[in-house]
């Protein structure tokens, strides 16, 4: 994408890069806008003149100026009012995900995906969320020291990954150099639990100082293969045991006493300063991380968690992040799993699911979460592979055909789904660093807003309605209108200063 900015910003760049004395800020007056559109019908968009439905298009740009007219809504951009900092935006590119990228693409496409997924020329995601050891999106249920009672982990490998999932990751790391790197595991080894199997059961307690060490040496053993883990969350949905794929089941005193008696401890003691993130679970059960945190901080040990992690897999609308926030603005938020499927992503051509996902995708920014991450970066036209059984309504962000699960599909065939779409228009434009700025929204028109680092605004609007809106963009003095084609997502972006 080429960096649009006035003759003012530009001398004023050459001077401050030779060391002379740059110029004041440019204001808005002739300020022109960069505008993106997706929209949930493929078959229609007479809005904006276009014969095909629009997937992340860029058409027209939009100039700033006074006195534009009237419109149906308007969106007023403040930018020197600022919310939470984002870290970005993912997915995670799980056993399932990294065997299909790497062994049912041939070279030029794998290429050609990853460039999508993670490059500047793509939506450029910037977070990734990996399962420390198996997810139930896997071949086959593993962790990294199966050799029960070795508790110095004196059999501990990473041997598991390296064919393909480290090379994945490195290969999005190679797009996307800045690219943060959470992970979280599904299970403890089974010889640690009281269940003895890893599909369910708890952490005994004689292990939680050999679990802590398990994960400083996940954390520097990944290190050592060039991927710097930025956070671990102590337990994937803590609250949630089953017997159908890895899980282990963490109540609020499990979580506290392992943060602050032995995680933080032992990675704080090797001069690992990754950060600890409580919870990982669903919206609703936000006083378990609210117990968490408190709990620490009543102990002393509040500098060991940097915050909570949420995933959506309930009625819960977001605000329960907001809720969070307010309890404990000291510490951060991150949303780290949203996936998708038949469930809340119908695939009989109505507008639901894209409703759904944008509104989502909205919701979760505006309550101060530093992160969008999506669940599978890629799943086969069976939604797999999986522990789970064939066709489990599951979704990826990309489907890749598989051979293995059906001869009649050929390899190399690569769909992209909405997720794609609607995260690219944050993903693309937003990037770490970036702080959410305040912007009025409503169920008719939604929106969020945010300034990047360089200075630079990124609006992303949705218009849920049955009808195209004329909508205002104002920002200081000056403004724009746009028309918003019914059930739409549009992305403005500008440099520049408000006059």
């Amino acid at each position: 994408m080429i960096k649009r900015i006035g003759l003012a910003a530009l001398l004023a760049a050459l001077l401050a890069g030779s060391g002379g004395i740059a110029p004041q800020p440019v204001s808005a007056a002739g300020e022109t806008a960069e505008v993106w559109i997706t929209t949930s019908d493929p078959n229609t968009e007479p809005a904006v003149g276009l014969s095909t439905g629009a997937r992340l298009t860029r058409i027209g740009d939009k100039s700033f100026s006074s006195g534009t007219g009237s419109s149906d809504y308007t969106i007023t951009v403040n930018e020197n009012t600022t919310y939470q900092q984002m870290d970005g935006f993912g997915v995670s590119l799980t056993d399932s995900s990294a065997w299909l990228l790497n062994y049912k693409l041939n070279a030029a496409k794998r290429a050609e995906v990853m460039e999508k997924l993670f490059g500047s020329t793509g939506i450029g995601l910037s977070v990734l969320r990996q399962p420390m050891g198996s997810s139930d999106f896997t071949w086959s249920a593993y962790t990294y020291d199966d050799t029960a009672g070795d508790t110095s982990l004196g059999q501990f490998t990473i041997s598991r990954d390296l064919p393909y999932i480290v090379p994945m990751v490195k290969a999005a790391i190679a797009k996307n150099p800045g690219i943060k790197v959470f992970t979280s595991p599904w299970s403890a080894p089974a010889w640690m639990k009281y269940s003895g199997t890893l599909n369910g059961g708890k952490l005994k307690a004689e292990y939680y100082q050999t679990y802590a060490d398990y994960f400083k040496k996940y954390i520097q053993a990944y290190q050592a293969q060039g991927i710097p883990i930025y956070a671990v969350t102590v337990q994937n949905e803590p609250m949630y045991e089953t017997g159908a794929y890895p899980s282990m089941g963490m109540n609020e005193q499990d979580e506290t006493g392992f943060i602050g008696d032995y995680l933080g401890p032992t990675l704080q003691n090797a001069g690992i300063n990754t950060k600890i993130i409580a919870f990982d679970h669903n919206y609703l059960n936000w006083s378990f991380p609210n117990t968490v945190v408190q709990n620490l901080k009543n102990s002393g040990k509040a500098s060991y968690i940097a915050g909570s992690a949420f995933h959506h897999y309930d009625s819960g609308d977001g605000s329960q992040m907001t809720s969070m926030h307010n309890a404990h603005p000291d510490k951060d938020i991150w949303f780290t799993e949203g996936g998708f499927g038949t469930w809340n992503d119908p695939q009989n051509g109505t507008s639901q699911g894209f409703d759904n996902m944008i509104t989502e995708f909205i919701n979760i920014t505006r309550n101060w979460s530093k992160s969008v991450i999506l669940w599978n970066a890629a799943l086969d036209q069976k939604d797999g592979p999986a522990l789970l059984s064939a066709y489990n309504t599951n979704r990826g962000m990309v489907t890749i055909q598989n051979s293995d699960n059906s001869n009649s599909n050929p390899e190399n065939n690569v769909t992209y789904t909405k997720q794609y779409y609607l995260l690219g228009h944050f993903s693309k434009f937003v990037v770490p660093g970036a702080y959410r700025i305040q912007s009025n929204t409503s169920n008719d028109l939604k929106n969020v807003a945010f300034k990047n680092p360089d200075g630079s605004k990124v609006v992303i609007a949705y218009n849920p309605q049955t009808s195209a809106k004329n909508v205002k963009i104002q920002w200081g003095s000056q403004s724009f209108i746009v028309n918003v084609p019914a059930k739409s997502v549009m992305t403005y972006k500008w440099y520049g200063n408000p006059s």
